[in-house]
């Protein structure tokens, strides 16, 4: 009878969990949906406001400036309160915020918004991320991060389709306040997840932050890497690459029309191959995560999204370009799955907020680096040169830090649990 009981417990608390990450998912995923469509529609607001691609590129510049100056802090903020309150926080303000965009008429009022908006973000993505280590058990984080990319490839593809066909019968004003509802939505969904609470009572939760207490835990998390540098310096650099990778993307456009003179036509067929092609990936991982090993969808999966950023910089014709596409959409989801699981079985959940902001903070500045470098240096050199050196580098790095993961004193560092057990809820 006990045995009963406890498997009916078990059952019951299996159950509720996976209808908490489905709600978690279902907020996250509509959120992201709106984002795209956002970012369609606010490039297109601000040229037909000024008449000016510099403008627009001043958009993309936005996002990192507002990162560097968030993740300072954040960290700090994230593992001292409720990270449910942090998201649901985080997706008001954005849509109170998206929704005051139309009414903006300055581009310099636009910008400041903007950056308000970004700084929400960059609190709502390791808010989300620690909030899914403590709800989702170890055992499962691998299947819930891959059905994650899998939400967020749809929302890449269909995000900028369903602004399109509210460019063509409204307005991109129309599409923003989508985008405001969205996070309304968000909000709304992530209102009926579990309180979790704080995981660490001993480190002043709900404390005012103090720049003494921020350098206290910028100290903690430079203690931890000490201790546990092998964590910390493969997720590092694996990520380094990616960045890398994503400084490559800001000469993408100039590659395909002026390196290998394609049209215009080709580079949007070239876009939408990478899409579907993550779409793709994501359903593969999805479907195959219990089989794949951490260990190779991590160091696999990056070294085959630095071999098409490589046979990308070797393209001479639209079919290689396209072949080159479809392996980075294939291969990007089985990365990312793979390095966020391995992140989150790795690091202290009591300590992830501050490590992803620290983290965050460095890559974000080296993310802003890469592209002026490489803008610069392709102005000198030749761009398919610089494309060919840079991504043959990754794919030596990705290569050496494979094989690393491979050493039998590094096992313990990708075992995954045996035995499913009852999710939070």
């Amino acid at each position: 009878m006990k045995n009963i009981h406890a498997k009916r417990v078990a059952s019951k608390g299996q159950c509720g969990g996976w209808k908490h990450a489905g709600l978690l998912l279902s907020g996250v995923g509509i959120s992201n949906l709106g984002d795209f469509i956002y970012i369609v529609a606010i490039n297109l607001m601000v040229l037909n406001m000024t008449q000016s691609p510099a403008a627009v590129a001043g958009l993309w510049i936005i996002s990192p400036i507002a990162s560097v100056c968030t993740k300072f802090w954040s960290g700090s903020l994230i593992d001292r309160y409720d990270q449910r309150q942090l998201m649901i926080g985080a997706d008001m303000l954005r849509a109170l915020l998206v929704a005051m965009l139309p009414l903006m008429s300055s581009l310099w009022m636009m910008y400041a918004v903007m950056f308000l908006i970004s700084m929400s973000s960059s609190i709502f993505v390791p808010s989300s991320q620690v909030y899914i280590t403590r709800l989702v058990p170890a055992e499962r984080r691998k299947r819930f991060n891959s059905l994650q990319a899998l939400i967020s490839s749809g929302a890449f593809i269909t995000g900028p389709a369903v602004a399109g066909v509210m460019l063509i019968y409204l307005s991109p004003a129309a599409a923003i306040y989508a985008n405001a509802v969205s996070f309304a939505a968000s909000a709304l969904i992530l209102m009926f997840l579990p309180k979790l609470g704080i995981g660490d009572q001993n480190i002043g939760m709900g404390s005012r932050l103090t720049p003494r207490m921020i350098a206290q835990d910028w100290r903690a998390v430079l203690s931890f890497s000490r201790k546990s540098g092998y964590v910390v310096g493969i997720y590092a650099l694996l990520q380094i690459i990616l960045v890398v990778g994503m400084s490559l993307d800001a000469q993408e456009v100039v590659f395909i029309r002026q390196v290998m003179n394609l049209p215009e036509s080709q580079y949007g067929a070239l876009m939408s191959i990478t899409g579907i092609g993550y779409l793709a990936g994501s359903m593969l991982v999805w479907m195959f995560a219990k089989h794949l090993p951490i260990r190779h969808m991590m160091g696999g999966g990056v070294l085959l999204v630095a071999l098409g950023y490589f046979l990308f910089a070797r393209s001479f014709s639209f079919e290689l370009a396209a072949v080159a596409f479809i392996l980075l959409g294939l291969c990007s989801a089985m990365a990312n799955t793979g390095l966020v699981t391995f992140y989150q079985n790795n690091i202290p959940v009591d300590l992830m907020g501050r490590m992803s902001s620290v983290l965050g903070l460095v890559l974000s500045v080296l993310q802003v680096a890469s592209i002026l470098i490489a803008g610069v240096i392709a102005e000198q050199l030749s761009l398919r040169m610089v494309y060919t050196v840079v991504s043959g580098v990754m794919l030596l790095a990705a290569l050496g830090l494979w094989v690393t993961s491979m050493f039998p004193s590094r096992s313990r560092y990708y075992d995954e649990p045996a035995k499913p057990k009852a999710m939070v809820g």
